[in-house]
C-alpha cells in the first residue's frame, strides 16, 4: 500500500513525538534502522521493505531495545537535534506526497509536508534514507 494512503488518516493532525531506532555497534556510526510519528494514539512504523526497494509505513506500537549480542544493540531514542523527524514534532501534517524509484515507478518512499517543514524517507539500496526537505540526489526518487 502507498504511503500516501496509510497516513490519509493523519493528514491534518499533529505529530506528537518522533522515535527512532538505532543500530548501535562498538568502533562504527549509529545507523538509522527504522523510525515512528506518533499522532495522537497513533503510531506509523517506517521500515526497509521486505522485499526490493519499496518503503514499508504502517500502524504499530513503537519500538523497543534489544540486545544482539555480538552484532551490537538497537536502541530507541526520541528524534531530536539533528535527526529529520525531529523538526515536524509539534506541527500538523499537511500532505503525504508518494516518491517513486527513477523511471521503474516503484514506490520507495514519502514526502511528508507538515506546517512549516518537509519530512523525506526512502527505501533505497535496502537502507533507510531520510531528510529535511528534499533526499540528496544520490537516492533515485521523484514525485509523481
Amino acid at each position: 500500500m502507498l504511503p500516501s494512503h496509510v497516513l490519509a488518516s493523519a493528514v491534518g493532525r499533529r505529530l506528537d513525538r518522533a522515535d527512532v531506532q538505532w543500530h548501535v555497534s562498538p568502533g562504527q556510526d549509529d545507523s538509522l534502522m527504522r523510525f515512528w510519528l506518533t499522532f495522537g494514539d497513533i503510531s506509523y512504523g517506517f521500515h526497509v521493505g521486505a522485499e526490493d526497494e519499496i518503503l514499508d509505513v504502517i500502524v504499530e506500537d513503537r519500538g523497543t531495545d534489544a540486545d544482539m549480542g555480538v552484532y551490537g544493540r538497537l536502541e530507541v531514542r526520541r528524534a531530536a537535534g539533528p535527526d529529520p523527524a525531529a523538526a515536524a514534532v509539534g506541527q500538523r501534517l499537511i500532505a503525504v506526497h508518494d516518491l517513486f524509484a527513477g523511471y521503474l515507478g516503484k514506490p520507495i518512499g514519502a514526502r511528508l509536508s507538515f506546517e512549516t517543514v518537509d519530512l523525506s524517507v526512502a527505501d533505497w539500496e535496502d537502507e533507510l534514507h531520510w531528510a529535511v526537505g528534499a533526499l540528496p540526489p544520490a537516492v533515485g526518487v521523484r514525485q509523481r
